[in-house]
Formats: structure tokens, sequence, C-alpha cells
């Protein structure tokens, strides 16, 4: 607010340029514009500095706090130093790169804040580990079964045990590419299918079947979900930090630019 304050009483009062057009070469300009730099590097150091020590969930909340509030502070600052003039100019580029630093920052906070929850809701007291073992175990228990049943059964069997992907790339987690045509989940769907045809013993033999492959679809989706969530925290962290040493260079180069044409 006091940046606003001071913006407007200059605007009015001091600033004169044929035009009127906005720049951020007057006095005022520069004073928020050593603000706005000082900013930056305050909340780089913040994030460099809060990784150094183990610290209590209140203390990593005031830490996130602090880079969340500081950031919102440096888009208003940021955005009067421009004077509102904007253009295809490395001034213009330091701009776009801390409004792409700060809006992935309120991500990376919206996703640190939402996926360990969801991890644990999801996981339960399971692990990838476990699941891993499950998935293994109903495999064994289905094939077994299944060489009493048609051969379409034991197609199915093999294709979701052979063919289902769990991990992948860091893309097709994030975008739940891997789930598309799962084998497990086909595979489930058409067993389901087929039990409608069998009687007696291949009746129960049908169900048993697929209730262990309803099993390993849940198991698969559990481990899916884990490796998402902690995709998209690797995402944030992979934008982030590379937009951040970005906007350190270029500020760099806009302040060495200003004083060379001051």
């Amino acid at each position: 607010m006091l940046g606003i304050a001071a913006y407007v009483w200059h605007r009015n009062t001091r600033f004169s340029t044929p035009g009127g057009l906005g720049y951020g070469g007057t006095l005022m300009g520069y004073g928020l514009g050593t603000v706005a730099g000082l900013l930056i590097i305050w909340l780089m150091w913040l994030g460099v500095r809060k990784r150094r020590f183990k610290a209590s969930m209140t203390m990593t909340q005031g830490w996130l706090s602090a880079h969340v509030y500081l950031g919102l502070g440096l888009i208003v600052i940021a955005t009067l130093h421009t004077g509102f003039e904007l253009g295809l100019n490395l001034h213009t580029l330091v701009y776009v790169l801390m409004l792409l630093v700060v809006f992935s920052g309120i991500y990376g906070v919206l996703v640190f804040l939402r996926e360990p929850e969801r991890m644990t809701l999801a996981m339960g007291e399971d692990n990838i580990e476990m699941l891993l073992l499950q998935i293994q175990d109903s495999d064994q228990q289905a094939a077994r079964l299944a060489l009493q049943l048609p051969d379409e059964f034991n197609s199915l069997l093999q294709a979701a045990a052979s063919k289902t992907r769990l991990r992948g790339s860091l893309f097709q987690h994030v975008f739940r590419t891997l789930s598309r045509g799962c084998p497990s989940t086909r595979a489930v769907s058409r067993i389901q299918g087929l039990n409608r045809s069998l009687k007696g013993e291949q009746g129960r033999l049908g169900r048993e079947v697929y209730s262990l492959m309803l099993g390993r679809r849940t198991a698969v989706e559990k481990i899916r979900s884990e490796l998402r969530s902690l995709a998209r925290m690797r995402l944030w962290l992979l934008v982030h930090v590379p937009l951040s040493f970005a906007l350190l260079f270029a500020l760099a180069g806009h302040v060495v630019s200003v004083f060379i044409y001051w």
C-alpha cells in the first residue's frame, strides 16, 4: 500500500515526460526497482536457507507464508517500477520472468499443501512395496484359477501382468497417460462380461478371478496416484528453480544496462 501511495503521489505531482508515458527511469522508478530487486534476492535467499536445516512444521509454514506474501508484494512493486510501460526488451523479460516465478511458486505452495494429504488418504497404511507384492500375489492366484477357465481369461491375465505400466516419465504421471487403455482395467471389464456366460464351478472360479483382478486394479491405481503426486511436486521444482535462476541472471543484465545508459 505504501508503494502504491508513493507511486500515485509521484505520478500526480512530480512526473512529467512527453506524452505522459510511464517509465522506470525516474527517481521513484529507481527506488521501486531497487526494492523489487532486493525482494527478488531476498526471496531466493529464503528458498536456499530454509533447506539448510530441519525445520518444524510451524517454522516451515512460516517460511512458506513469508515466501507467498513477499512474492505477491513483489508483483505490485515491480509493476509500479515499470510505470506500466512494457515492450520487447530485456526489462520486460525480467518482468515476465518475475511473474512466472511468482505464479509457479504459488502453484508449488498449493501442490505441497494438497498432495501429501492426498497421498496419505489414498495409500492408507500401504506403501508401494506392499502393493507390488499384493499385485504379484493376485497374479499368481488368478493364473492358477484361470487354468480351468476359457483361454481368453489367460490372455487377459497375461496382458495385465506383462503390459500394465506403473512407472513412466514425469509428464506421463502428471497427465495420467499411463491410465489410458490400461490392460488391468481392460481385464476387469472383460472378465466381468465373460462371467455372465459361465455356470457352476467355472462361474465360481470366474468370480474369484474377477475379485483378484479388482484388487489388482485398485493396487495399480494407488501406486499410480502416489507416483503422480510425487511427479507433481517434482514438476514444480523443475519449473520454479530454473525460472528463478533465469530471473536472477536477467535481473543482473537489467541492472547493468540501466547503469550503462543512465
